[in-house]
């Protein structure tokens, strides 16, 4: 199966959504499990979770701009 342009952006765009949301959870369990004697490479977590969540912003753009005709449908129903 050929991977086209809209395809690779919404996997690549799961992927990082994925990797955003494992991040923030570390960061938000980070000072609970310290205090429990479970420390969470939070400063690592930190560091993939600035850049990941730039690149789904990014991307996201794209995937909006890929999917613009879709979209405006979506609204025109809406209305």
């Amino acid at each position: 199966m050929k991977c086209n342009l809209r395809m690779c952006v919404s996997l690549v765009l799961f992927a990082l959504w994925l990797i955003t949301g494992i991040t923030g959870t570390i960061l938000l369990l980070g000072p609970l499990t310290a205090k429990l004697g479970h420390p969470l490479p939070v400063s690592t977590a930190d560091t993939l979770h600035e850049y990941f969540g730039f690149a789904f912003f990014g991307l996201s753009v794209v995937h909006v701009t890929l999917n613009w005709n879709a979209l405006k449908s979506y609204f025109k129903r809406l209305a």
